[in-house]
């Protein structure tokens, strides 16, 4: 069964996603949501294949992505996305489709990686987490991904863009990704138009854009310091062995603070390999994560 659902967050705002479930069985449950920038029908056939496996599996958009409410559009933040995340499960655990006495798995990619890592050491619901190339440092993502005078053009657009609320006018933003050599972008990888239209086509809820606020969030989350607190609920980290988003170095020290039970995964692509040409192996090792610590309807 899969079917669309829509919850309220604590402030009321109007959450969108889908359920992968057998109707009416209580299984062992997974709450799961997209990265940065990003919607759910990216991230689905993750959902999908886990569904496949006997769980129950609620996937949805972030506030102000895809098919969610939220204003300011297409702004993240990070507080915002874990309180709903939360609300996420407290939902999911009301479904007749989830078990609510064995708690829930969470998986998140990217930057919901960083997320899903602070939300495990914290929320004792969570009872298995898996973060896919996760964002877990922005300062040290953001000095690799980011040059001296690309972080000070990313500050003189931080900087008018907070004059520029205050005084009512609607948030800036800029592309998430582009082929125009120099121009400034959330994630400074120059792609061909080509890419993003393929993008746009295969996922037309997404837009190229982001708030410029988004982007400062992103430079200024540290998910690393609450690593530590993940134990004793069981820890898989993904990573791209060629992540020029979310780069390796720091996911390693990561993923080496963290406590037992912990399994490291590397695949040799890079950040976006990860969805489609290592899709296989890396949702096979988060379905063997999830059947060994939870325990799936059969």
């Amino acid at each position: 069964m899969r079917k669309q659902i829509e919850f309220r967050a604590e402030d009321g705002t109007l959450l969108r996603g889908v359920l992968h479930a057998r109707e009416g069985r209580g299984a062992q449950g997974v709450v799961m949501t997209h990265g940065f920038s990003g919607v759910k029908e990216q991230v689905e056939h993750y959902a999908a294949r886990f569904a496949e496996a006997g769980f129950s599996v609620l996937l949805y958009d972030h506030r102000s992505f895809g098919g969610s409410d939220g204003v300011p559009r297409l702004e993240v933040d990070p507080a915002r996305q874990l309180a709903d995340w939360r609300d996420a499960i407290t939902f999911a655990l009301n479904l007749p489709e989830f078990d609510p006495a064995r708690g829930v798995g969470i998986w998140g990619s990217s930057f919901a990686g960083g997320l899903a890592m602070v939300l495990a050491a914290d929320d004792r619901r969570v009872r298995c987490v898996v973060a896919q190339i996760p964002n877990v440092g922005g300062r040290a993502n953001g000095h690799a991904m980011f040059n001296s005078l690309e972080r000070a053009r990313l500050q003189e657009l931080f900087d008018a863009d907070r004059k520029g609320r205050s005084a009512g006018q609607v948030p800036l933003r800029i592309p998430v990704m582009t082929s125009e050599e120099g121009a400034v972008c959330a994630l400074p990888m120059r792609v061909s138009a080509n890419y993003i239209r393929a993008a746009e086509q295969a996922a037309p809820a997404w837009v190229n854009e982001v708030t410029v606020r988004s982007v400062e969030a992103m430079l200024t989350f540290e998910p690393a310091g609450w690593v530590a607190h993940v134990a004793p609920t069981p820890l898989l980290m993904i990573v791209a062995e060629k992540d020029t988003c979310t780069f390796p170095k720091p996911q390693l020290a990561a993923f080496a603070a963290a406590g037992e039970p912990k399994r490291l995964v590397v695949h040799p692509g890079g950040h976006f390999d990860t969805y489609r040409d290592h899709f296989a192996e890396t949702s096979d090792a988060a379905l063997q994560w999830f059947c060994e610590h939870l325990k799936p309807e059969t």
